[in-house]
């Protein structure tokens, strides 16, 4: 089905380049990692324009925790994004400590090629105030403020220091630009590849001549004076004797950059002006702006400063030796040889994601035991578990959520395993759900789940938070959507029709309840009394959204139910995202609030499921330029927001995600981030790879998938959060939350799956059974129209769908597509129309 939402669609018609898990390492083995903490704010521009700009902290730091810290300006190089900069910082603001302001900047007439311009300095000389003013409880030191910056972020950060030498206590540039009119001429010696032809249309100087024209106003003949304003060296007298302690850093065998005709000119120049001015230069030979990062130049460049005085402070405390963190003591470090995480298991078999898998899934079929007070599976009556003995633990139980979650992932593990056992034990889950937590036929929201019940009590309906605990018929109606949608993929994967009939009964309640919604109302309210429709908690606005879409997307796909009622509620609520959530002008744009159902109706907490899920909604879709013509930008702003709001880390290059964060408060729930959140994070990034080619997403994924791999406790024990005093066993953040997220990742990059093993990866339709055997694989489909992702360790001598299919060199017809992973391996992608029942043999 194209619009299932199924993050499988998408790995059967991406092209996906390399294949091998590359990228420069954003950490260094010998160095411990700690914390940092991204807040985002927001600005205006010298000329009104809204933009963002990216803080980094130490993560101890906050309201109740604030002594003075320095403050580095930091603007970011020629088409580089303020969020990337952020990257180079790695966790020295930590170290430090030091808060470092990244912000996204505005030229004349572009976002990410300044250049330089006069109001974009004026912006930068801001930045304290602005940062002052959007972060009250961080204190900066007035004396101790700075500027570094690499290639245009170097040139900005020298045009900084002159211009403004009483705000700077030093300024470091770092492969700088310091003569923009030498510049535009050296543009025409920038090297351009095929991908960099591809992008630019013409070789990149040409394409970097017509933006600077753009930009500055003219060329160097005809605008000189807009590009002396724009050249440091234009201003080497008042450079020289500002008094501003400076540090040059250039490369003798910089490509991008020439030092011959910028960095070195503009040092002999400052020398000659005054010998005594606080100028250090370093000279070497690395890569164009290789120099500025965590685990390179940066750290003398900050001792030079003092800004990092030691390489281990009293103040962190450094985790155990071999240890991705303190908090995740269950299994030693596994890195590649340039210092970047790797899973704990086997990863030159590609074994490490698979073996999470088996773990997880073993322990729900096979350790899991009944609860002596109610006869019933643990997980059936509790949301969390007891590590020693197994026993239920906690206040409250989410089922809806939980049983939704191990839907989706039992509809992508069973047709990578063939595990029945799966099946058995997800239809005990809903057939638990329908006959004890669904709302009564004469109720204003009849035959929905119930979100929660207290722990431990057989029937479901009550322990909603912020609630009495005895009020009994609280729903979320996102979550009816969730579960509601469990319900008809479990129906196609069995053909069990009381499943169908529980997906159209929730299908026709919201479409029953659907309301235009406005920046304070979704189109649902959050959380409902089912019995009387009235909003509780004052929950108005909340929830996921493309919740309820699925399921209404899935019951017109498969022409069950009222479709005209499904159709217009389906509209109204996508209307709804785009018009709002997704819309930079409204003023509910960004606010994802409420989705936990044990925490107490907050408009200001916001949470990162729904933003990840509303990017994996859009990037899965079959066609989603039909439904948002600016998917690719909206998913890729969401998975950042999601970063930079609830990153924790980065752990050896990976980030890990936390929960939710409420204004004033520290966030939700640990200092490593939750495995379930970031794995689904890193999953939702395989996608956006799959679908745009974006390499950086790509990276993003396999680092953060492989440290979700470190939240496995042992013996099949997940942790949701890392080792803590209590809670640390949740059956939704361990298990259904958090086990899909992998397959789903294989799914769009088969290269992570293991390797000499044959799996079905993933599918646009619900695999209702599959068979492996040495050389071949069958199975069968739910839908006759549909497209397979296979990682096999044989070549296809045929595949047959009904009828032989052709072996093609794309997917625009039936056919399948093959693609050598090496070692013998083959990823192979099937599309077929008419059959449902394919068999691939080798």
């Amino acid at each position: 089905m194209g619009r299932r939402g199924l993050p499988v669609y998408l790995a059967a018609l991406a092209v996906c380049a390399g294949l091998g898990l590359l990228g420069p390492s954003a950490g260094n083995a010998s160095w411990d990692q700690v914390l940092v903490k991204v807040v985002t704010i927001q600005y205006r521009t010298h000329d009104g324009y809204r933009r963002a700009a990216y803080v980094v902290l130490p993560d101890w730091y906050g309201p109740g925790n604030n002594p003075p810290l320095p403050l580095i300006i930091s603007p970011h190089g020629r088409g580089v994004s303020a969020e990337k900069n952020v990257d180079r910082w790695g966790n020295l603001p930590t170290l430090g400590p030091f808060a470092v302001v990244n912000p996204e900047g505005q030229g004349r007439r572009f976002r990410r090629f300044s250049w330089g311009y006069p109001g974009q300095i004026e912006d930068l000389a801001r930045m304290p105030q602005i940062v002052r003013r959007a972060i009250p409880w961080l204190r900066i030191e007035p004396k101790r403020i700075y500027a570094f910056g690499t290639s245009m972020g170097g040139q900005e950060t020298l045009l900084l220091a002159a211009r403004h030498p009483k705000l700077l206590a030093g300024a470091a540039a770092f492969d700088p630009v310091t003569d923009m009119a030498q510049r535009y001429r050296d543009f025409a010696g920038i090297p351009c590849n095929r991908g960099c032809l591809r992008k630019w249309g013409d070789p990149l100087g040409l394409g970097l001549r017509r933006l600077a024209r753009d930009e500055i106003g003219g060329t160097p003949r005809s605008a000189p004076r807009a590009y002396a304003r724009r050249s440091p060296i234009a201003y080497a007298r008042s450079l020289a004797k500002s008094g501003v302690p400076l540090q040059l850093w250039w490369s003798r065998t910089d490509r991008v950059v020439r030092s011959a005709d910028q960095s070195a000119p503009l040092a002999r120049r400052l020398r000659r002006l005054n010998p005594d001015a606080p100028l250090h230069t370093v000279v070497g030979s690395w890569p164009h702006s290789a120099d500025m990062r965590p685990y390179f130049m940066l750290i003398p460049s900050l001792k030079k400063f003092g800004l990092l005085a030691t390489r281990k402070p009293d103040s962190v405390r450094a985790a155990k030796p071999g240890l991705v963190h303190e908090l995740l003591p269950w299994h030693r470090a596994v890195r590649d040889s340039q210092g970047r995480l790797l899973p704990w298991y086997r990863p030159q078999a590609g074994l490490g994601y698979d073996r999470v898998l088996r773990l997880g899934w073993r322990f729900i079929e096979q350790q899991v035991p009944r609860d002596p007070r109610t006869g019933a599976k643990v997980y059936l009556n509790y949301a969390v578990f007891d590590g020693e003995t197994l026993r239920g633990l906690y206040w409250q139980h989410n089922p809806a959520f939980l049983n939704a979650t191990f839907v989706d992932s039992l509809v992508s593990w069973y047709p990578y395993s063939g595990d029945r056992r799966a099946v058995q034990a997800v239809r005990e889950m809903l057939d638990y759900q329908l006959a004890h937590g669904t709302s009564p036929a004469g109720w204003a929201w009849p035959r929905v789940p119930f979100a929660t019940s207290c722990a431990g009590e057989p029937r479901y309906g009550r322990c909603l938070a912020g609630l009495p605990r005895r009020f009994y018929g609280g729903i979320e109606t996102d979550k009816v959507g969730m579960l509601g949608l469990g319900y008809l993929l479990f129906y196609e994967l069995t053909g069990e029709r009381r499943f169908l009939r529980a997906a159209v009964a929730t299908g026709d309640a919201l479409a029953r309840h659907v309301r235009p919604g406005d920046a304070t109302h979704t189109p649902w309210p959050f959380r409902v009394n089912a019995r009387t429709g009235a909003v509780l908690d004052g929950a108005q606005f909340g929830g996921l959204v493309v919740g309820p879409v699925r399921l209404l997307d899935e019951l017109i796909e498969i022409r069950a139910g009222n479709a005209a009622a499904y159709t217009r509620a389906r509209d109204l609520a996508w209307f709804w995202l785009l018009k709002h959530q997704l819309n930079p002008d409204s003023p509910a744009w960004n606010r994802w609030a409420g989705f936990y159902e044990d925490v107490p109706n907050n408009p200001r907490s916001i949470n990162q499921a729904s933003p990840t899920l509303t990017a994996q909604y859009l990037l899965s879709h079959k066609s989603p330029e039909t439904v948002d013509p600016q998917w690719a930008e909206h998913a890729t702003d969401l998975l950042r927001w999601v970063r930079t709001t609830h990153g924790r880390g980065p752990f050896a290059g990976a980030w890990g995600i936390d929960e939710q964060r409420a204004p004033g408060k520290p966030g939700c729930c640990s200092r490593v981030g939750l495995g379930s959140t970031t794995s689904r994070w890193a999953a939702a990034n395989a996608l956006l790879y799959a679908r745009t080619g974006d390499e950086r997403a790509r990276e993003q994924a396999v680092r953060s998938l492989s440290y979700a791999t470190y939240f496995e406790a042992g013996n099949g024990r997940i942790s949701c959060c890392g080792q803590r005093p209590g809670n640390t066993f949740w059956f939704s953040d361990g298990y259904g939350d958090y086990l899909r997220s992998f397959n789903w990742a294989m799914a769009a990059m088969p290269e992570l799956a293991p390797r000499r093993q044959n799996h079905l990866l993933g599918s646009s339709s619900v695999v209702q059974s599959v068979a492996y055997s040495r050389g071949a694989v069958a199975y069968r489909t739910f839908d006759a129209e549909s497209t397979e992702v296979l990682r096999l360790r044989f070549r296809p001598r045929g595949v047959t769908a009904g009828t032989a299919l052709a072996e093609r060199n794309d997917l625009a017809a039936e056919g399948y597509v093959i693609q050598p992973l090496g070692g013998g391996d083959y990823a192979i992608r099937i599309r077929h129309d008419r059959s449902r029942r394919i068999q691939v043999k080798g």
